[in-house]
């Protein structure tokens, strides 16, 4: 899926699992500056804050930034599927840790999971523009008081 140039773009910044979610904005389209608008608490208020935001698919993004290797992959999610798959995936690394602090050995795999776990990821909208959707988010994060 091509995601349109002037759509809605967001990354989601793990501060501690989904207790706190950072959210930043794209300021235009493919420019590296981003909008600081909020912190998100909790599973059930990141998906509601994505499902207002017109939230419907992730980035996969890999390579370096700046060469020619640098691809990103859109994939058509929902928020409830977004959210899950995030706390699915702090689930089975907690479940990961407490293995190792039970003295089991990992797998090759298994430590590969818990080393490059991401700490961000990018999400974006098909139908949400990033002029109309960066006053959405605004006005949601001063009706709903978060900090």
């Amino acid at each position: 899926m091509t995601i349109p140039n002037d759509n809605l773009r967001l990354v989601l910044i793990s501060l501690n699992e989904l207790k706190q979610v950072a959210i930043l904005a794209a300021a235009n389209e493919f420019g590296p500056e981003l909008f600081s608008m909020g912190i998100i608490k909790g599973r059930q208020q990141l998906e509601t804050f994505l499902k207002m935001a017109g939230i419907d698919g992730y980035i996969v993004s890999y390579g370096e930034p700046f060469a020619t290797t640098f691809k990103s992959t859109a994939f058509e999610h929902t928020a409830k599927q977004i959210a899950n798959d995030l706390e699915k995936g702090f689930q089975a690394r907690s479940e990961l840790r407490a293995k190792m602090r039970n003295g089991e050995t990992l797998t090759d795999e298994q430590q590969s999971q818990l080393r490059y776990s991401p700490k961000s990821w990018g999400v974006y909208s098909s139908s949400t523009r990033t002029d109309e959707g960066i006053e959405r988010i605004r006005s949601w994060f001063k009706a709903n008081k978060v900090e």
